[in-house]
């Protein structure tokens, strides 16, 4: 006796602009590479003596490297180890290019304003204290 199969009803495309608009992200959520990397900065100095190769060895991040961002002194832009630092300072965001001045710009996503106020208020916090 051959097995039947029941046939779903097939579901409606999804409008063509309703589909884009969720792929697309929203600036307003959205920080430069060089907002996340103070951000970033700042925890790491505030880590305390030897506290940086423990996060390091723990999360498997390049040491000398995260020296560099820690001092402010990389040679070049690092996108992704500054995200994995968000990351575990608790800010899972997404790597996206967007236009800024008529040029793709790396930018951090968050996933809603609630987090990037958060990052946003120590980040001010910290700026305040710093000077």
């Amino acid at each position: 006796m051959p097995a039947t199969v029941a046939s779903r009803p097939k579901a409606k495309p999804a409008p063509v602009a309703a589909s884009l608009a969720r792929l697309l992200p929203d600036p307003a959520l959205a920080i430069p590479y060089d907002e996340a990397r103070r951000y970033v900065q700042l925890r790491l100095r505030s880590l305390p003596h030897g506290g940086l190769r423990a996060t390091c060895n723990a999360f498997g991040f390049p040491y000398t490297t995260s020296v560099g961002l820690k001092t402010g002194s990389l040679q070049r832009e690092e996108y992704r180890l500054v995200q994995k630092h968000l990351r575990v300072f608790g800010f899972d965001t997404e790597l996206v290019r967007l236009p800024v001045g008529g040029q793709l710009c790396e930018h951090y996503l968050f996933s809603d304003a609630a987090l990037l106020a958060t990052l946003r208020e120590q980040l001010a916090a910290h700026e305040q204290l710093v000077s």
